[in-house]
């Protein structure tokens, strides 16, 4: 029970690693603010969580409209009775495709959720974890910040960007006891990896890892639990990068 007594909000908490992070966290005794796009599989995944008797509640909602980020804070104060955690796990994507031939339409779109999104998250939540006494801040990055792949322009240089704002977040609010980081999965075995190949053996075989698999979700998750508990107390200003040696290679 490593989390008990946190109050987490997390993002994106119908996917693949935000689902898993969202289980563990209920597993370690977190409270939740669970928001996702997809209410389906938002329900799905606060169903599971509410089975490890913790206090989850689901908010849907798009992360690019000012009014969620709003709405999820207020959640917070009012709900939880404050915050200790968030974990911004969203993502929007948009075309596999060299900038040359990307739409602007969609380069603006991933923008609106991947980076504008997190600041409106972190706009309306942060004054609540500093009023909270401090907590941490868990931004998911990706191991393509360091080695892009063909087409991935547009995901590369905005995941590389929330590493450089974790850092800033770290500066800006050390002294209202806040640890801002980033956690970077690797190719991780989750529906939104598997849609790029015909098969889950093709996937898996396309790994790209030191070990010639893909990352489980809940691999991932364990380090978001290591940065949202008082283990990593002294780690702020960091990547945790989980990428079964993707980039060692």
């Amino acid at each position: 029970m490593r989390l008990k007594g946190k109050k987490v909000l997390v993002t994106g908490a119908g996917g693949g690693i935000g689902g898993a992070i969202t289980l563990a966290f209920a597993k370690e005794g977190a409270d939740l603010i669970c928001a996702d796009l997809n209410k389906q599989s938002l329900e799905k995944t606060c169903e599971e969580a509410q089975k490890f008797g913790v206090k989850v509640l689901p908010i849907e909602g798009n992360l690019s409209e000012e009014s969620h980020s709003s709405l999820l804070a207020e959640t917070a104060e009012n709900e939880l009775n404050g915050l200790t955690t968030i974990v911004s796990c969203a993502i929007r994507d948009v075309s596999y495709l060299p900038v040359t031939q990307l739409p602007l339409k969609e380069w603006n779109d991933s923008l609106e959720v991947n980076l504008t999104g997190v600041f409106l998250l972190l706009k309306h939540s942060i004054p609540i974890i500093a009023s909270s006494g401090g907590g941490s801040i868990i931004l998911v990055a990706s191991q393509l910040a360091l080695t892009p792949k063909p087409g991935r322009a547009w995901y590369s240089s905005q995941k590389g960007a929330l590493r450089s704002l974790a850092k800033a977040l770290a500066v800006d609010h050390a002294g209202e006891n806040i640890r801002a980081n980033t956690l970077s999965p690797g190719p991780t075995a989750d529906d939104r990896f598997f849609s790029q190949w015909s098969s889950e053996e093709e996937a898996h075989q396309n790994s790209s890892t030191l070990f010639n698999r893909l990352g489980m979700p809940e691999e991932m998750a364990s380090g978001a639990v290591f940065l949202a508990s008082d283990d990593s107390s002294f780690v702020t200003g960091t990547d945790l990068l989980i990428d079964g040696g993707y980039t060692a290679k």
